[in-house]
């Protein structure tokens, strides 16, 4: 146990002494000399008629300040979002009135807000993780009581989470259901951004957000324990944004991920979205995705990812929001321990480093790990029930529980399982940080000889060493 402990200590420090001497690539982050618009925003406004829908980040520690708020009165944006924690707005502007925010030098970035996609492929079962919870000497560890990821929250950043389903029972293991707005076109001025919360069922036209919280922590309760998920003691916390998803709904589950973090002991926040255009880029530290998970991994958030659905190709990692190194991503593999074929992959040395906060980071173009996403078996709205898997679940689940499970396959399954883990994790040693996390997801994961690291990062996940070496970093 000592020299687990020594052992992932020196890793530690190695990772910390080579981002402080490796020389940066990029200027810093939030210090750019002017403000960065992005090259599909300018390409929209070519075309644009009228008003585009536009998130702007500000240079600012705490929200968005109110001469910021003026600079956009001023320039006559009167519709808009803006965010508490995070110094981001989304704004309706046209290009003249962007042509000026971006010679403001209170603003950092400005960028399209980009419509997403969930990333769920064709339907299908889950390896568990019961040897976590079976092993005896794990147990005592634990004060004589199985890991379950007890009493941390994980929010779903997803479609919304049908709450009325047993296994996710609002208000007791969901303890927290949103409804998220962001939608601009609906608003007459500049105003704060609210939710509507106490939601019983927010997942009413996908079910993809419902499927991926039972993986996350669903308890069986429909099964008998069967289709129970990975962490059923977290505490699930449901962002949804609907069925069609853009990025400052998105932005908008970092924020309340902050601004709840203390009331619901947010410790992960599990993202199974992207945008294929985005596929093959570099990392870009102005985005405004980038810059909030940023200031989440300051605060002792795990951001998961999805790696995307576009593979076997490379260079097909759906978002360069993926490749921060202070995120989780995920690959899909099936249950022998082979990468999915439709799993996105890397590109072979693609990477570099870049400053963000006084800090040299490097990148690479790849997962974090590869966690189960084939065949996985779990919890489906209630009503309407929406067909999703219904060939395989036929084959796969028992038909007293059709009702209640369905079967998908993607990056979207595989993500969940991983954030679960994490949950267990931080059960066992809640003084982990993000970093922490990661180091032990990589180190203790099962290598894949057959692949490469820019397909599937550093192995397939293993449960039961990755608890193991958290409970031992506890000495």
């Amino acid at each position: 146990m000592k020299l687990k402990t020594a052992f992932f200590s020196f890793i530690l420090m190695a990772s910390m002494i080579y981002t402080t001497i490796v020389p940066a690539t990029n200027t810093k982050a939030n210090e750019p000399a002017k403000a960065v618009v992005d090259s599909a925003l300018t390409h929209n406004l070519l075309t644009a008629i009228g008003p585009v829908e536009a998130i702007v980040t500000f240079k600012s520690k705490e929200g968005v300040q109110p001469e910021q708020l003026k600079l956009l009165e001023n320039l006559g944006i009167t519709k808009g979002l803006t965010l508490n924690e995070l110094p981001i707005a989304g704004v309706l502007a046209t290009k003249s009135q962007i042509d000026q925010l971006a010679q403001s030098d209170q603003v950092v970035s400005i960028y399209l807000n980009k419509k997403l996609q969930y990333e769920n492929a064709e339907a299908t079962d889950i390896t568990g993780v019961d040897q976590v919870r079976t092993d005896d000497a794990m147990r005592k560890l634990n004060g004589g009581l199985p890991v379950t990821g007890k009493g941390i929250g994980v929010v779903i950043n997803d479609s919304g989470v049908d709450g009325t389903h047993k296994d996710l029972e609002y208000g007791s293991h969901l303890v927290q259901n949103v409804l998220g707005a962001t939608n601009l076109h609906a608003v007459d001025s500049l105003l704060p951004i609210t939710y509507i919360e106490n939601v019983p069922n927010t997942d009413t036209s996908s079910g993809h957000g419902t499927h991926v919280a039972g993986i996350v922590g669903g308890t069986g309760a429909m099964s008998g324990g069967k289709y129970e998920g990975v962490a059923p003691g977290a505490n699930l916390i449901g962002y949804g944004s609907g069925a069609a998803i853009a990025m400052l709904d998105t932005i908008g589950g970092f924020e309340y991920a902050l601004t709840h973090q203390q009331q619901y002991n947010i410790r992960v926040i599990t993202n199974s979205w992207g945008d294929t255009s985005d596929a093959g880029t570099d990392f870009d530290p102005y985005n405004p995705i980038n810059i909030a998970t940023k200031k989440l991994y300051d605060r002792g958030i795990v951001t998961v990812f999805s790696a995307g659905n576009s593979g076997p190709d490379a260079k097909t990692i759906s978002g360069n929001y993926k490749k921060a190194p202070w995120v989780v991503t995920v690959a899909a593999g099936d249950k022998s321990g082979k990468l999915a074929d439709f799993s996105s992959r890397g590109e072979e040395g693609r990477g570099g480093t870049v400053t963000v906060d006084g800090q040299t980071w490097k990148w690479d173009d790849q997962p974090t790990v590869t966690s189960p996403g084939v065949d996985i078996i779990s919890t489906r709205v209630i009503s309407p029930i929406p067909l999703l898997g219904a060939t395989d679940d036929a084959q796969y689940i028992e038909p007293a529980y059709i009702p209640y499970y369905t079967t998908m396959s993607g990056t979207s399954m595989a993500a969940p399982h991983v954030a679960g883990i994490i949950a267990l994790m931080l059960e066992a040693n809640p003084l982990l940080s993000p970093s922490e996390v990661k180091l032990i997801l990589e180190q203790t994961a099962t290598a894949m000889p057959d692949y490469a690291a820019w397909e599937v990062g550093a192995g397939y996940v293993n449960a039961y060493k990755a608890v193991d070496a958290a409970f031992n970093l506890k000495d």
